[in-house]
């Protein structure tokens, strides 16, 4: 990842406000709707894969994309997850890599990066990508 050089000016801080002043608009953004993330997510790994790591029925997900019906809170939450890891996937590796990587055991996580996924969730992986990420390159 590239390092941030300091300029030694002051940035100026930023307020809370300032920043998520629009975010209440950010669900009915295009890009960020429940349906989009889904859709992108099923671009992304096919249906069949989706489904279950949503912790879904591929009869639901298709809803979800198609928009004829809309996750509740914990799916909304579900699909934002996977969506940053796949994200997260998509930038560090070529696709063969990132099947690869998080089929394979890491030594940082302890184990699979698709099974910490399945019991932790995005976060500790996205972890071990970046410092995947920082070794390679850093």
């Amino acid at each position: 990842m590239e390092q941030l050089q300091d300029t030694g000016a002051e940035e100026p801080p930023l307020s809370a406000t300032t920043v998520f002043a629009s975010l209440a608009e950010l669900r009915d953004a295009p890009g960020y709707s429940p349906a989009a993330i889904a859709e992108r997510l099923v671009n992304s790994l096919g249906m069949d894969a989706a489904a279950p790591l949503l912790g879904v029925d591929v009869e639901l997900l298709d809803r979800w994309t198609s928009g004829q019906d809309a996750p509740n809170a914990v799916g909304r939450l579900q699909l934002a997850d996977l969506d940053a890891l796949i994200g997260h996937l998509h930038c560090a590796f070529t696709p063969a890599q990132a099947m690869l990587w998080m089929c394979s055991p890491n030594v940082q996580l302890g184990s699979r990066p698709i099974d910490v996924y399945r019991t932790q969730g995005s976060a500790p992986v996205i972890g071990a990508i970046r410092a995947h990420v920082q070794e390679a390159f850093g």
